[in-house]
C-alpha cells in the first residue's frame, strides 16, 4: 500500500451521475492525489499532466470546456487508462529532497482550497438533486455535468500549475541548502570528540530481549548500526539509505525501529523534523534536559545525533552521516553547539534527569 504525503479523501458522486463524470470525477482524484504525493517526494516537476491528457483524449477543449461525445463508454475507457497513469505516476512520500517541507506545505495549502472548490460545487449539484425521466430513472443531464466536467480540468489546471511553482520553489531552497550546509559533517564542526572508527559494520541485525525498555531499544539499534560507511557518495547499504544526506534517515529510522513511529512532514530533512517536534510539543531547546533516548539537533539544524548516554554535562550520541559513517561522538551540553533535543512522545519518555 502506499504511503500518502496527505490523504486526498474521494469525491462523493451520486449513482445517477453519468460514466464519463464518474470516470472524471475518479481520475482528477488519482491525478490530485498523485500530485499531492510528489509534492511530499520533494519532486513536483515530476508529477502527471492531467489537462494535458485529458486534451489529448479530446474530453475537454483548449478552454477545459467539456466536449459532448455520444460514444460514452469511449470516453470511460480513456478515464480510466487517465486514472491508471496517475496511480502509476504517485512517488509516495520517501525523498530526501530539500526545501520539501515549507514549499510542499505551501503549495499543498493551495490545492487543498482547489479541491474544496470543486467538492462544494458538486455539492451544490448534488443538492439540487436530479432530473427523471418518464420511466423514473435520475439523472444529471448535461447542463449540470458540463460545468462539473469544466471544473475538474480547471482545477487540475490549477493544481498543476501550483505543482509547477513549487518546483521551483524547492529547487532554489536546495541551492541554498547545498550552500550553506555542512556537508557529512565530522566532529570539529560543532564541538566533543568522536571515538575511533576502528570496526567495521557487524552485518547482522539487532533484536531487542523481550523485556527491553524504550532507551535501550534506541541505544540496541542504534549502537548496532556502529561502522556503518558509505559506498560512493551519500549512499550506505542500509534501511535508511536515501542517496542523499542521511543523518536524518539514520536517527528517525532508530526510533522507528524502537516503537516510535512520529508523523514528519519530511523525515530526512532536519529543519522540517524540528519544526514538526515544535508543532508536536516534542522539541526543548533546554539542553540540560537532554536524555537517553533524545534526538538531539545541532546549531543551525543541520545535523541530527541519537542520545544513548548523559553523564553530568556530557551527552554520548551515535551519529549517521557522521563523516560519511555511523559514529559515537561526546559532547559538553553547555558548547552552545546547539539548536536543542526532540523527546519521544509524552507516552515513551523517560524521566528527565535531576
Amino acid at each position: 500500500m502506499t504511503d500518502h504525503y496527505r490523504v486526498i479523501p474521494e469525491f462523493d458522486v451520486p449513482p445517477y451521475a453519468s460514466g464519463r463524470l464518474k470516470g472524471t470525477m475518479t481520475a482528477t482524484h488519482a491525478a490530485i492525489q498523485a500530485n499531492v504525493d510528489n509534492l511530499g517526494a520533494g519532486t513536483p516537476s515530476r508529477a502527471p499532466k492531467f489537462v494535458k491528457l485529458l486534451r489529448d483524449e479530446k474530453l475537454i477543449d483548449d478552454q477545459n470546456q467539456s466536449i459532448t461525445t455520444t460514444n460514452h463508454n469511449d470516453a470511460v475507457t480513456a478515464l480510466q487508462g487517465i486514472e491508471h497513469q496517475m496511480e502509476t505516476n504517485d512517488e509516495g512520500v520517501d525523498s530526501s529532497s530539500y526545501g520539501t517541507y515549507t514549499a510542499a506545505g505551501d503549495a499543498y495549502t493551495d490545492i487543498e482550497q482547489a479541491v474544496e472548490r470543486l467538492r462544494g460545487l458538486l455539492k451544490d449539484s448534488v443538492d439540487l438533486g436530479a432530473s427523471y425521466t418518464d420511466k423514473g430513472v435520475a439523472y444529471w443531464p448535461d447542463s449540470v455535468e458540463g460545468p462539473l466536467l469544466s471544473a475538474c480540468a480547471s482545477t487540475m489546471e490549477l493544481v498543476e500549475q501550483r505543482m509547477q511553482q513549487a518546483s521551483t520553489d524547492i529547487q532554489q531552497h536546495a541551492n541554498h541548502i547545498d550552500r550553506s550546509a555542512p556537508d557529512n559533517p565530522i566532529s570539529s564542526a560543532y564541538g566533543g570528540t568522536t571515538a575511533p572508527l576502528t570496526q567495521t559494520w557487524s552485518g547482522t541485525s539487532y533484536v531487542p530481549p523481550a523485556d527491553a525498555s524504550l532507551v535501550e531499544k534506541i541505544k540496541g539499534f542504534a549502537a548496532n548500526e556502529l561502522g556503518v560507511t558509505e559506498q560512493g557518495t551519500n549512499h550506505v547499504n542500509r534501511p535508511y539509505n536515501i542517496n542523499d544526506a542521511w543523518c536524518a534517515s539514520f536517527a528517525t529510522w532508530v526510533w522507528k525501529q524502537s516503537g516510535i513511529d512520529v508523523d514528519w512532514s519530511n523525515k530526512n530533512y532536519v529543519p522540517s523534523v524540528w519544526s514538526d517536534a515544535a508543532k508536536q510539543g516534542l522539541a526543548d531547546s533546554n539542553m540540560g534536559a537532554a536524555r537517553p533516548g533524545d534526538l538531539v539537533v545541532f546549531g543551525g539544524q543541520h545535523h541530527i545525533g541519537v542520545v544513548v548516554a548523559r553523564d553530568g554535562n556530557t551527552i554520548t550520541t551515535i551519529e549517521g552521516n557522521s563523516g560519511d559513517a555511523v559514529r559515537q561522538r561526546t559532547y559538553n551540553i553547555s558548547s552552545g553547539n546547539f539548536a536543542g533535543v526532540i523527546h519521544p512522545p509524552a507516552n515513551d519518555r523517560t524521566p528527565a534527569p535531576v
